[in-house]
């Protein structure tokens, strides 16, 4: 047997030190390996359904994130980020709705019992261990530490909005609300020229309610349908108006230094459901979103400044606006059937009343002075 002679006198036999050796090579060129145990994590509290396993290990260097699994979110909502030399490469997640309706734990392949095969006591309690355990099963792409395929989410007091992204674009935006023995998914899904509004739950639950958003002309409309019956329809219109919308209410004033109309018309019936979204106090709170002319740009203000709305814990009301211009009722063929407007023109500035389909008053005014008899035309038509 050869005998290898160490410094210091020390002797050994060659296996044990081309072992040694073989050792210190991998912790020399493994810098992971080679950092203390207190950067080096096991986890056991999820599965990830690519990738399948009883324990999910993660490694730090200089205290951040290197490579491996790190757990983030909450236990309620637990999501996992995957790292390759210290750049996060994928998130894994599970969806939020089929989380709120149990469907997550759903069995895994390598996991689950086989039917008609006893388990001895440890396998049992593996499979019951991990039977319970949130899976992962949504993969997102991160680039540059931002996400640009998948699911970014963000948590706020009462639920979780989710927004999906494609090819680096937003093209569908879900919010779940929970209470105590509550949960409502509300789902903003971009189709083509279309925002699409629904609830799934709602819908679960033997109401299909879809509302949906688009440009027409001038106009924003957002058509609301039950089934496939259409009930009524919204107006946001910026500017002065080409074309009136037809069966309308239609409001119009100034708001920081431009002018702004709100319709609605043609309800034949209501529902309190229907208010999945507060897209009017967008509107009078945002105005400036309606004037992109881009269906994706318009889509991107929009779930902004509903994420803006959303997180706010003291919601504020509607500001009363700044100046009056007029309120009209439209007709079938677009026709003014009623109402008062006040009109700007180079030859001078005056208003308008209408009835009956028919103008019966003009008179000539300023907009100051038209704001005084606005107000009296709306009391009256109340009273009548």
């Amino acid at each position: 047997m050869i005998v290898v002679k160490f410094p210091l006198g020390y002797t050994t036999k060659s296996s044990v030190k081309a072992v040694f050796l073989v050792v210190c090579i991998i912790l020399l060129t493994n810098p992971i390996n080679s950092q203390k145990m207190d950067d080096f994590i096991e986890d056991d509290s999820f599965l990830i359904v690519e990738k399948p396993q009883k324990v999910y290990k993660a490694f730090y260097k200089d205290g951040k994130p290197y490579s491996g699994y790190f757990s983030k979110g909450n236990d309620e909502f637990p999501r996992v980020d995957y790292y390759e030399n210290g750049e996060a490469r994928f998130q894994y997640s599970l969806d939020v709705y089929q989380m709120a309706l149990g469907a997550e734990n759903a069995g895994i392949d390598g996991f689950q019992e086989k039917e008609g095969e006893a388990m001895n006591e440890e396998d049992y309690n593996e499979y019951v261990k991990n039977k319970y355990k949130p899976k992962l099963n949504i993969k997102s792409v991160y680039q540059n530490g931002k996400i640009i395929d998948g699911y970014e989410y963000e948590e706020f007091d009462s639920g979780i909005i989710s927004r999906k992204i494609e090819k680096q674009k937003t093209t569908a935006f879900h919010i779940d609300a929970f209470a105590m023995h509550y949960y409502q998914r509300t789902s903003l899904v971009l189709v083509s020229d279309t925002l699409i509004i629904g609830s799934p739950t709602i819908a679960a639950a033997g109401e299909n309610i879809e509302i949906r958003l688009f440009k027409k002309n001038q106009a924003w409309v957002t058509n609301y349908h039950i089934g496939e019956e259409k009930i009524g329809s919204n107006y946001y219109i910026k500017g002065e108006i080409e074309s009136l919308p037809a069966n309308c209410t239609l409001f119009i004033y100034d708001q920081n230094n431009a002018t702004y109309n709100f319709g609605r018309g043609g309800f034949k019936k209501y529902s309190s459901k229907l208010d999945l979204i507060d897209i009017q106090k967008i509107y009078f709170d945002n105005p400036e979103i309606f004037s992109n002319k881009n269906m994706q740009s318009f889509f991107d203000a929009f779930i902004e400044a509903l994420t803006v709305e959303i997180q706010q814990k003291d919601k504020q009301r509607l500001q009363e606006p700044e100046v009056f211009r007029g309120y009209i009722i439209t007709g079938e063929n677009n026709e003014i059937l009623k109402g008062i407007r006040f009109f700007e023109k180079e030859e001078g500035s005056y208003y308008e009343e209408y009835k009956d389909s028919g103008k019966i008053q003009k008179e000539d005014i300023d907009l100051s002075s038209f704001q005084k008899v606005f107000k009296e035309y709306l009391k009256n038509t109340r009273n009548d």
